[in-house]
């Protein structure tokens, strides 16, 4: 009868369906000195989970850092570029308040020329985007007679044509 409950054990042991209790009445089983011999494979199976259980680590674990210092610096640069961007920023609205009338005309006439060449290279690139789009499409033509190319090839191999 004890046989027949340890051979269901070591079946929902295997299916991972033991409870802790079985897996105990299990390792008792095979910790004694008779096992039957169709059994005798998982002897040394809980031989081993029991022997291994008594074993510990004695060397100090050693914890190092998990974030690099290379992060944290990157970090701090970020820190300093948007301080020294918004000094800059602050300081530069202030020398604008001071300009006399002449000087922030002439500085609003200049941003107003820079608007001007800047929408006009954009107007410029325009048409390159078409020069790109039809580079493409050569490229994509170029692979699909590389790969009519290869199909040929290995037609002819096939049917032995030369």
């Amino acid at each position: 009868m004890e046989l027949k409950n340890i051979e269901r054990l070591l079946e929902k042991y295997e299916q991972g369906d033991t409870t802790l209790q079985e897996e105990a009445q299990l390792k008792h089983y095979f910790l004694k000195e008779t096992v039957a011999p169709h059994l005798e494979a998982f002897r040394s199976l809980f031989a081993y989970f029991s022997s291994e259980k008594q074993l510990s680590y004695q060397r100090p674990l050693v914890v190092t850092r998990s974030k690099p210092n290379k992060y944290r610096w990157l970090a701090v640069a970020a820190v300093v570029t948007i301080m020294f961007s918004t000094f800059m920023t602050l300081t530069s609205r202030d020398e604008f308040i001071k300009l006399s009338n002449e000087e922030q005309f002439t500085y609003n006439e200049t941003l107003k020329a820079f608007d001007l060449i800047s929408n006009q290279m954009n107007k410029g690139a325009a048409p390159l985007s078409a020069l790109n789009m039809i580079s493409t499409s050569f490229e994509q033509g170029k692979q699909n007679v590389v790969f009519l190319e290869e199909f040929n090839n290995s037609t002819n191999k096939i049917f032995n044509i030369k």
